[in-house]
C-alpha cells in the first residue's frame, strides 16, 4: 500500500485530501473535501486485502469490524458513509468531527487546569456511555479500543468512533485480539484474549480518571508492566475525590461480572448520590451541577431515556421534559481542589524522542558495536525485538558472519534475520559475469588475489567488491527495513513497549565501520546506497551518521596494514566530501543501476581513535559509542545533537567530528532481567520436576472426578461401544445378528420345500463362524476365528479409547495451571488414572472369563445339534418330522450361541477398551516426558548460554560478547552502580532473587499463567510445539518477570547514589563533577571545540545535581531525562575537526600508507579508477 500521501491527492473520485488528522493502530485519517464542498474524514487502513504475505491482517480485521457496525445507527456513534476497496487498500469515508477528547484535555491543561472540569466531563462521557451501551445491548458488540482519541466531539456532543477492534461476544476468538489495542486502556480479560460485555466499561473508567485529573490509575511504562498491573494490581485512585473512588473502583474490577451493569450506570453513578445498592439518585450533583431527573429512575435501560436532553455538564441545570426540576440541596460531592491537583499533576507534553532508526554495522567492529548498543537499549527499553522501529542490520563479507553474530548472551546477540551476508565469490564466478565492469575499477592482480577462504583479509578493495556484487540485494533489503521501521503501526507498538513518545516518522540511520579492516572498503558505497534509498522512501532530508573506528594509530603495536587502511579510509571520505568531486559507480552489470552523486553521503562522520591497542581501550571505545548512541536514540539529547550536526561546515573545517562520554549507570534493566532469568530457571525446574505436588488436593479432585464418572462403568462403556460400532445402514453387531437369525427362521418356516438338513446346517454353521466367530474349546484347541462382529467392535474400541484419551488429557490439563510442580501434578494424575484403568480391565477380564465358559458350552450344544442334522441326513421319514425337529433344535442352539458369543465379545471389548485407555494414558505420559526433556534442555541453555557457542578468533573481545554475569568494574568511560555497593551483577541478581517472598512468587506464577502460558495454549502445548522455546516461552516469561520485579525493586536514583557516595567518602562533589567532565573529553580535537551536555534524571535529586553541575562546569548544558532515574551521562560533542587535528591523528599512518601505495598489490584503497585522491593536508 502507499504510506506516503500528500495534500490535494484524490484517493477516491471527488474526494480531495486536505491534511492528516491522526494515526492509530489500524490506519491513518485525513481531512478531505467531498463532492459538494462538504468536509469529511477519510481513513486509510494499514495492510492490503490482496496481499499474500500476511500483510492483510489489519485490513481484514478492520473490514470484519465494519461489516458488524455498518448497520449501527445512533446519534452518539460516528456514521460511516462509504467503504471502498481501492486496489486492495481499504478506504473508509466517515463523518468529520471537530476534535477528540484528548485534544480537549490538552486545551484545558494548556490553560493551567489538571483536566476537563468534572461537570463538563460527565456530560461528555454520558454520551459515550450511551453509544457504547447501544452497541452492546442492540448489536451485541464491544468496541474494545475506548480511549480519548476515539471519542470525538461534534457540535458539543460526543460520538464513539474507530471500530477496528469491534467484536461480537459470541464470536470472539483467541486469535489476534490484542493486535492494535491500546494497552493503557485495555481490560484485564483482553490480555487473555477474552472479552465480556463489560470490557468497554473498564476502558471508560480509565478514560474518566485521565480526563479528570491528567493522570492514569496504572503507571506502567510498557505493555508488560501494564498487562501485569491490569491483571493483578489495584488501581491508584488517590487522585480522585473520595466520593468517586468506590464508583471507579467497581468499574475497574478485575472480574467483569463485578463491574456496573452498563457504561451508563457507571457514569450516572458518578453523577448522583448513591444508595446502598449503588443506584443513581436524582438530586444535585457535585460541583454545583444538577443532574437530569430521569437519572433518578432505577431499572430503566439507556434506551428508555431520551437521547436529546442536554447533558448535565453543558448548560448548567437542565432537566428533561416531563421531569420535575430537583430542588437545590447541599452539595453531595465535595468541591474538587484543582489547585491541589495542579500541585501533583503536570501538563502532559509530547516531548518526543522516539523515531525510526536503522543501525547498520559493517564488518567485525560493526557487529560488536551493534551488540553493545543492543545491550544498552535492552536495559533502557526492554526486549529490542518488541521495538520494531529500531532495525539492526549487520553487513559483512566474512563467511562466519552469522555464527559470530549469534555468539553472544541472549540479551545482546543479533538474530539470524538481522545478518546480511555479502559474500565474496571465487574468481571463476567473476570471470563469467561482470568481469569487464569489475576491471574498470579493480586491477586484475587484485581480483586474482581473492583467497580460498573467501575473506577480505584486510584488503579494502575486496570488501568493496563484495558489496558491489550484492548491491541490488542490499538496496532491496534496506528498503524493506525502512518500510517496517517507518510504518505507523511499528511506531505505535514501539511507543507502547518503551513508554517513549514518538518524535516523528522521518527515519535516521547510523553506520558503524572500522577504517582499519577490509570490510571498511564498502563504507563509501554503502553510504551512497543508503542515501539513494532514503531519497525514495521519504521526501525529507533524513540524517545519516557514520561512526568510524580509527584503531590506535599512535600505538607501536599497530600493524602497517591497519595504519595504511586507516589513512586510505579517511582520505577517501575526505575526497568525496568535496562538493566539486563526483562519486560514480555502476552495479549489477552494464544494465544495472548507475549511481552519481556529489558530497559525502553522511550528514556527520565521527572518528573514534584509541590511545592504545588493547582490549581495555577497545572496551572503552565501544562503551563510549554505546552510551552516546543509546542516549541519542532514547533521550532529548537526540534532537539537540541533530541540530548541531546540521549546522553548515566551515571552509576551514574537515567533515569529521568527535565526541566523548562518561556515564554513571545503574543497569537496573539488565539487573532485573538477570534476576528474572534466574527466577524463570527456578520456576522451570519446579514445573518440570517429576514428583508429587506440594498440595495433592487438585490432583485428588481431578482423579476422583474422572474415576467416578458414570460413563466409565462397564455397562455404560458397553453401551458406548455398541453405539460406536454402528456404521452405515447395516447397523451394529447385534442388529446384524438378529437380522441373520430372522432370515434363518424364515427359511425353516417358509411354505416352500424345506432344505436338506445336513447341507443347511453346514451352511449355517459356516455363516455363524464368519459372523460371530469361535473361540478355543480348551487348552488342546487352538482354533480361533475372527468374526465380522469382533472386527467391528475392535474398531469401535479404538475410536472410543482415542476419544476418552483426549478427554482425560483435557481433564488433567487444568493441573498445569496450578503453581508449583505443574508437570509433576499431571504425571501423578496420569499414573493414578492408568492404575484405575488397569483395575477396570482386570474386572472386565473376569466378567469375560465367565461368559467364555457359557460360550464354550453353547458352542458344544451347537456342535451336538449339528452332528444330529448330519447324522439324520438322507434317511426317510414319511411325515418329515424328524429332520424338521433336528433343524429347529439346531437353529435354537445357534441362536443361544450367537447371543452368548455377542455378550462375550462385548465383555472382551470392554476389557480391551480399558487396556486401550491405559495405553492412551501412557502415551500422554510419554508426551509429558518429552515436555520434561525439552524443558531440561531449555534450562541447561539458560544456565550456561555461552557454553555451546563456537569460539571466536576475533580480538580484542568486546564487553557485549562476555556473559552479563561477569564482574562490571568501573572503566575510563563508565562507573557502574549496583544496589548495596555490590560490584558483581551475578551476586546482585542473586540477592534480588533471595529477597522475593514466596507469596510474591505465587503471584508471579499466576500472572505468568494468565499472560504467558494461557494465551499460548498452556505449558504442555508450548513444549509440544515445533518451535524455538527460547522465543515462544522463555522470552515472554523473562519479559513479564522483569516487569513484575520492576514493581518490587525500588528505583535507585543515580544522582542520590552519587551524592551519598561522595559524602561517605568525603569527596568534594564539585571536584567529582569536574573529574567526570575531564573523563568525557573527546578522543580527538581540542578542548575549545567541544560542547558539554549533562543528562540527569527528571527528579528532585536530579535537579539538585544539575544545579551543582552548573556551578562546577558553567559551560555545561543540562538536559532532564524523563523515565527511569538509572543513569546520568556527561557528553562532550566536538564540532567538525580542523584539518590539522585530523592530520595529527594520522601522522603515524603516513609512512605505512605511502609505502603500501607504491605497488598495486599492496595499495590500501578500495577502488583504483580514482587516480588522484585529495590530500588531507589541503
Amino acid at each position: 500500500m502507499n504510506w506516503l500521501r500528500e495534500p490535494d491527492g484524490e484517493p477516491l473520485p471527488g474526494y480531495r485530501l486536505i491534511e492528516p488528522i491522526g494515526t492509530g493502530g489500524f490506519g491513518e485519517v485525513w481531512k478531505c473535501v467531498a463532492p459538494g464542498g462538504i468536509h469529511k474524514a477519510i481513513k486509510f487502513v494499514y495492510g492490503n486485502l490482496n496481499a499474500l504475505d500476511g500483510d492483510d491482517a489489519r485490513a481484514v480485521q478492520e473490514l470484519k469490524a465494519l461489516e458488524r457496525v455498518k448497520q449501527v445507527r445512533h446519534p452518539f456513534v460516528v456514521s460511516i458513509e462509504q467503504i471502498q476497496d481501492v486496489g486492495g487498500e481499504l478506504v473508509i469515508v466517515m463523518e468529520l468531527a471537530d476534535r477528540n477528547l484528548h485534544e480537549c484535555l490538552v486545551e484545558y491543561q494548556g490553560a493551567g487546569r489538571p483536566g476537563i472540569p468534572r461537570d463538563i466531563l460527565l456530560g461528555f462521557l454520558d454520551d459515550a456511555a450511551v453509544g457504547l451501551d447501544h452497541l452492546i445491548e442492540k448489536h451485541n458488540l464491544q468496541h474494545l479500543d475506548v480511549k480519548p482519541r476515539n471519542l470525538f466531539m461534534v457540535a458539543d456532543r460526543v460520538k464513539v468512533a474507530d471500530f477496528g477492534l469491534v467484536k461480537q461476544l459470541e464470536r470472539s476468538s483467541s486469535s489476534g485480539l490484542m493486535g492494535g489495542v491500546t494497552p493503557i486502556y485495555a481490560a484485564p480479560e483482553t490480555f487473555q484474549n477474552k472479552i465480556s460485555k463489560h470490557s468497554d466499561q473498564y476502558s471508560l473508567a480509565i478514560v474518566y480518571v485521565e480526563l479528570l485529573t491528567g493522570k492514569r490509575p496504572f503507571a506502567g511504562k510498557n505493555i508488560r508492566q501494564l498487562a501485569l498491573q491490569h491483571m493483578s494490581e489495584p488501581p491508584d485512585l488517590t487522585m480522585l475525590p473520595e466520593v468517586d473512588q468506590p464508583v471507579v473502583a467497581r468499574a475497574l474490577a478485575k472480574n467483569p461480572d463485578e463491574r456496573w451493569p452498563s457504561c451508563t450506570a457507571f457514569i450516572r453513578a458518578l453523577g448522583g448520590p448513591r444508595d446502598a445498592t449503588g443506584s443513581s439518585g436524582g438530586t444535585e450533583a457535585g460541583s454545583g451541577v444538577r443532574e437530569p431527573g430521569a437519572w433518578a429512575k432505577v431499572g430503566r435501560t439507556v434506551h428508555d431515556v431520551e437521547l436529546t436532553p442536554p447533558a448535565p455538564a453543558r448548560g448548567g441545570a437542565v432537566v428533561m421534559s416531563g421531569a420535575p426540576r430537583p430542588q437545590s440541596t447541599p452539595h453531595e460531592h465535595p468541591e474538587i481542589d484543582e489547585d491541589h491537583l495542579l500541585g501533583v499533576t503536570a501538563t502532559q507534553k509530547d516531548l518526543g524522542v522516539l523515531r525510526p532508526t536503522i543501525l547498520i554495522g559493517v564488518g567485525s567492529f560493526g557487529r560488536r558495536a551493534l551488540q553493545e548498543i543492543r545491550c544498552r537499549l535492552t536495559d533502557r527499553v526492554g526486549d529490542v525485538v518488541q521495538v520494531p522501529c529500531f532495525r539492526f542490520l549487520y553487513v559483512d563479507c566474512d563467511p562466519d558472519a552469522v555464527t559470530k553474530a549469534v555468539s553472544a548472551p541472549p540479551d545482546v546477540a543479533l538474530g539470524t534475520d538481522e545478518v546480511f551476508p555479502v559474500p565474496l565469490q571465487p574468481v571463476t564466478q567473476y570471470r563469467r559475469r561482470q568481469l569487464d565492469q569489475i576491471l574498470d575499477w579493480l586491477p586484475r592482480e587484485k581480483l586474482y588475489a581473492i583467497p580460498r577462504s573467501l575473506r577480505a583479509g584486510g584488503a579494502r578493495s575486496l570488501g568493496r567488491l563484495a558489496f558491489c556484487d550484492n548491491y541490488l540485494r542490499f538496496v532491496t533489503r534496506l528498503r524493506r527495513e525502512f518500510q517496517i521501521a517507518t510504518h505507523p503501526e511499528s511506531l505505535a507498538q514501539s511507543s507502547d513497549q518503551t513508554g517513549l513518545t514518538v518524535r516523528g516518522s522521518v527515519p535516521q540511520v547510523y553506520v558503524f565501520a572500522s577504517a582499519s579492516g577490509g570490510s571498511g572498503g564498502m563504507l563509501v558505497d554503502l553510504g551512497y546506497a543508503v542515501r539513494r534509498v532514503l531519497a525514495r522512501v521519504t521526501p525529507v532530508d533524513a540524517p545519516v551518521t557514520a561512526f568510524v573506528y580509527a584503531a590506535a594509530p599512535d600505538d607501536p603495536n599497530s600493524t602497517d596494514a591497519e595504519l595504511a587502511n586507516l589513512y586510505a579510509t579517511i582520505t577517501e571520505l575526505n575526497h568525496f566530501s568535496d562538493p566539486e568531486v563526483s562519486f560514480t559507480a555502476q552495479y549489477g552489470g552494464h544494465e544495472g543501476p548507475k549511481v552519481e552523486s556529489r558530497g559525502l553521503p553522511f550528514t556527520s562522520t565521527y572518528l573514534m581513535p584509541m590511545s592504545e591497542r588493547s582490549a581495555g581501550s577497545f572496551r572503552d571505545c565501544l562503551s563510549h559509542l554505546a552510551g552516546y548512541v543509546s542516549h541519542d536514540m532514547t533521550t532529548p539529547l537526540g534532537p539537540v545533537l541533530e541540530q548541531l550536526r546540521t549546522r553548515p561546515v566551515g571552509f576551514d573545517r574537515s567533515p569529521f567530528r568527535s565526541f566523548g562520554t562518561y556515564g554513571v549507570w545503574f543497569p537496573r534493566g539488565l539487573l532485573l532481567r538477570a534476576a528474572a532469568q534466574k527466577i524463570c530457571i527456578r520456576l522451570l525446574k519446579e514445573w518440570k520436576v517429576d514428583a508429587d505436588p506440594a498440595d495433592p488436593t487438585p490432583v485428588q479432585h481431578v482423579v476422583g472426578h474422572a474415576v467416578n464418572d458414570p460413563r466409565l462403568k462397564p455397562d455404560a462403556v458397553r453401551a458406548q461401544i455398541e453405539q460406536e460400532a454402528v456404521r452405515g445402514p447395516d447397523g451394529g453387531p447385534g442388529d446384524q445378528i438378529e437380522r441373520w437369525l430372522s432370515g434363518l427362521e424364515a427359511q425353516l418356516g417358509g411354505s416352500v420345500r424345506r432344505p436338506d438338513a445336513a447341507a443347511w446346517s453346514r451352511a449355517v454353521w459356516e455363516q455363524a463362524r464368519d459372523l460371530i466367530g469361535t473361540r478355543p474349546m480348551g487348552e488342546q484347541d487352538s482354533s480361533v476365528r475372527r468374526s465380522r462382529t469382533s472386527k467391528m467392535l475392535e474398531e469401535a474400541v479404538k475410536r472410543l479409547a482415542e476419544m476418552w484419551g483426549n478427554e482425560f488429557a483435557e481433564v488433567v490439563r487444568p493441573l498445569e495451571e496450578y503453581p508449583g510442580r505443574r508437570l509433576g501434578a499431571i504425571s501423578v494424575a496420569l499414573k493414578k488414572l492408568a492404575a484405575a484403568s488397569s483395575e477396570w480391565a482386570n474386572a472386565a477380564d473376569a466378567r469375560a472369563q465367565q461368559l467364555a465358559v457359557k460360550a464354550r458350552q453353547a458352542k458344544s450344544d451347537v456342535q451336538s445339534a449339528h452332528d444330529v442334522c448330519q447324522a439324520g441326513s438322507g434317511t426317510f421319514s414319511f411325515f418329515g418330522g424328524r429332520s424338521g425337529r433336528s433343524m429347529r433344535h439346531f437353529l435354537d442352539q445357534v441362536r443361544v450361541f450367537a447371543h452368548v458369543r455377542l455378550q462375550e465379545d462385548l465383555a472382551d471389548a470392554v476389557a480391551k477398551f480399558y487396556r486401550a485407555l491405559r495405553a492412551r494414558i501412557e502415551d500422554r505420559a510419554r508426551e509429558l516426558a518429552y515436555c520434561r526433556t525439552r524443558m531440561e534442555l531449555l534450562v541447561d541453555v539458560m544456565e550456561s548460554p555461552l557454553a555451546n557457542l563456537p569460539p571466536s578468533s576475533d580480538t580484542p573481545v568486546a564487553l557485549s560478547e562476555e556473559a552479563l554475569q561477569q564482574t562490571l568494574r568501573p572503566t575510563n568511560t563508565l562507573n557502574v552502580v549496583l544496589p548495596a555497593g555490590e560490584t558483581h551483577i551475578e551476586r546482585s541478581a542473586k540477592k534480588i532473587v533471595a529477597s522475593v517472598k514466596s507469596e510474591d512468587v505465587l503471584r508471579l506464577e499466576v500472572a505468568l499463567q494468565k499472560l504467558v502460558l494461557e494465551p499460548r495454549g498452556g505449558l504442555t502445548a508450548l513444549c509440544q510445539m515445533n518451535a524455538d522455546m527460547g522465543r515462544t516461552l522463555v522470552a515472554p516469561m523473562v519479559e513479564q518477570t522483569t516487569a513484575f520485579l520492576s514493581d518490587l525493586l525500588p528505583v535507585t536514583d543515580v544522582t542520590e547514589v552519587e551524592v551519598s557516595t561522595s559524602r561517605a567518602r568525603k569527596v568534594d562533589m564539585s571536584a567529582r563533577i569536574k573529574d567526570y567532565h575531564e573523563r568525557s573529553a573527546p578522543a580527538c580535537g581540542s578542548e575549545a571545540g567541544a560542547q558539554t551536555f549533562v543528562l540527569v534524571p527528571e527528579t528532585e535529586s536530579g535537579s539538585a545535581f544539575a544545579a551543582m553541575v552548573k556551578k562546577s562546569v558553567p559551560a555545561a548544558t543540562t538536559i532532564s531525562v524523563n523515565g527511569a532515574a538509572t543513569d546520568l551521562m556527561f557528553c562532550r560533542e566536538h564540532g567538525n575537526l580542523m584539518p590539522a587535528e585530523v592530520a595529527a591523528i594520522l601522522s603515524a599512518c603516513q609512512p605505512a600508507y605511502y609505502e603500501a601505495l607504491a605497488t598495486t598489490q599492496t595499495s590500501p584503497h578500495s577502488r583504483f579508477d580514482v587516480t588522484e585522491w585529495l590530500p588531507l593536508s589541503e
